[in-house]
Parts: structure tokens; sequence; C-alpha cells
């Protein structure tokens, strides 16, 4: 099992250049994500990211942490959207706990924190550890 102290934080800066490339990439024009009027008359008041931006965060810490580009094949990850992602966020992954599951697998938990302290995503995960 990956060293759990050296799980180490990563910090995403959410742009509205992120969103747009990310509905770009996705074909997602949703206007809660890409049109202000819209969004802003929405019950949110404004644009949020889509969901996966907001997970960006864990997928860095996690790869850098098991030393690969990508999760390994067998991987598993679950994902609870809590609350919006905004453009201006700081979001950053923040490891709560890890378990070695004894067979080359590790299971995770992890959360997607704003600047503000709250919980934007949270993360239960069996990584295949490389």
């Amino acid at each position: 099992m990956p060293d759990p102290t050296a799980f180490t934080p990563v910090t995403d800066v959410v742009t509205q250049a992120n969103i747009d490339a990310y509905a770009e990439l996705s074909g997602d024009f949703n206007p809660l994500h890409v049109d202000p009027e819209a969004a802003a008359a929405s019950e949110f008041g404004g644009i949020i990211a889509h969901g996966p931006i907001a997970l960006h965060a864990f997928f860095r810490a996690a790869t850098a942490w098991l030393g690969v580009d990508a999760l390994p094949p067998g991987s598993e990850v679950k994902v609870t959207y809590r609350a919006p992602t905004r453009p201006g966020d700081s979001i950053t992954s923040e490891l709560r706990s890890s378990e070695d599951l004894g067979d080359g697998r590790t299971a995770v938990e992890a959360d997607c924190v704003n600047q503000d302290g709250t919980t934007v995503v949270s993360v239960r995960a069996v990584l295949a550890t490389p």
C-alpha cells in the first residue's frame, strides 16, 4: 500500500476558461455552465462548474500518490457531489482515510474542499496499486 502520509493535497483553481474548455470537450453546454444570464436566474444564482472539474483535484492527488499517469485498470471511484463549484473556487483534494485491502488494492476516502472549507465532492475509491 502506498504510504498514506505521502498523499499530498492538490489544489486546482477553477476558471470560466476551464469550464468552457470542459463544455467543448464533453459537449455539455448546459446554460448553468456557460450562460451567465441563465445561470444567474437559476437556483444556483450564477455559473457552476461541471462536476468532474471539481473531481480533477482528487485524480491528480491519487495518481501522484500512486506514481502513475492515470488510475490503474481495476480501480473503482464512487463520487458524491455535495455543493456547487464556481469560477474562482480553489478546490483541494484531501485524504480522509486509506486501508490496505491486502490484494494489491487500497481503499481510500477523500474530500474535495473549496477555499471556504465546504466539501464540494466526496470520493470513495478502491485503487489498484501498480
